[in-house]
């Protein structure tokens, strides 16, 4: 699940060494290689950050709904849990330091919100999937934080903050997600949305979008995200109880942010790092599948499928 996170640095990477204004930050000036490899570092040490504080935090509801989750099921106890969190919020920091301060505030900035994301803002459903989302979004920052194309920041909030929603309806989370929670989560939405198109657009010298964009660029987002609508409500309306559908949607969800990588990149005329991120895609999804039919064939599956 780590992939969508990895691609969403990437992009930042690739489309930041295409533009001659960032020539003076580090992520231009470094090798390439040195530059994915950092951006990779750092995501998926975020991202384990992330999973397993939630295995700790989430315990006692995992234990009541019966989740296989491994602090749930005893098979890790909190203590190990905390240790790999810091471990790999440390990890991460090896890889944000080559991008410079303003990186290191960021990437300091994520790992707090997603501690308030689990400890406290998860307890207000509004609040707690804005949440979500926009630490989805500002960890696209961490590479470059003077970017200003942030049409691919905004898709990124837009698509974490859909899915966490889906998956809270789906297993009926509490607190549920009541008219008002509904309203402040649509409120919070638009005013961010203002917020990060805002800055892009006040940022630019010219358009929003880079001069170099082919009149047909911007249907390949769209087509991403058409895509990823009829995928889920096929997922969703196949699956066998909600707590699957919900499982489906979150693997889905995290492994497309490849696929919307692919489209940006699509859409600036980035043709061939498009086919990387495309191939990094296919491999994400194939070892999905290639867990799911080993868990599925073992005579005992995998307890743990997040």
């Amino acid at each position: 699940m780590a992939f969508g996170a990895v691609t969403d640095l990437w992009l930042i990477v690739i489309l930041s060494r295409s533009v001659d204004a960032y020539h003076y930050m580090p992520v231009v000036s470094m090798p390439l290689a040195q530059a994915l490899a950092c951006a990779a570092i750092t995501a998926i040490g975020l991202f384990s950050f992330s999973a397993s504080l939630q295995a700790v935090f989430d315990t006692t509801n995992d234990r009541m709904i019966g989740r296989g989750m491994p602090a749930a099921t005893g098979y890790i106890s909190s203590a190990p849990a905390f240790s790999l969190a810091l471990a790999s919020l440390v990890f991460a920091l090896v890889g944000v330091l080559a991008f410079g301060t303003g990186a290191l505030l960021i990437a300091l900035i994520i790992a707090g919100g997603t501690l308030f994301q689990h400890g406290t803002a998860k307890f207000s459903a509004g609040l707690g999937l804005l949440t979500v989302g926009l630490l989805q979004a500002g960890h696209m920052l961490i590479p470059n934080d003077q970017f200003t194309f942030t049409l691919p920041a905004w898709l990124a909030m837009t698509h974490a903050t859909a899915v966490a929603t889906i998956r809270h309806l789906l297993q009926s989370k509490r607190p549920a997600l009541s008219t008002r929670a509904l309203w402040l989560l649509i409120l919070g939405w638009t005013l961010c949305s203002v917020a990060i198109i805002g800055f892009g657009i006040s940022k630019s010298t010219g358009s929003l979008w880079p001069e170099s964009t082919p009149v047909y660029g911007p249907l390949f987002p769209v087509a991403a995200i058409a895509l990823f609508i009829a995928v889920v409500r096929r997922k969703v309306a196949r699956a066998s109880s909600p707590a699957i559908a919900a499982e489906k949607v979150a693997r889905y969800g995290a492994l497309w942010q490849s696929l919307y990588a692919a489209a940006w990149l699509f859409s600036w005329g980035e043709n061939w790092w498009a086919v990387v991120a495309l191939v990094v895609a296919g491999i994400g999804f194939g070892a999905m599948t290639l867990i799911k039919e080993i868990g599925g064939s073992a005579d005992q599956p995998i307890a743990y499928r997040g």
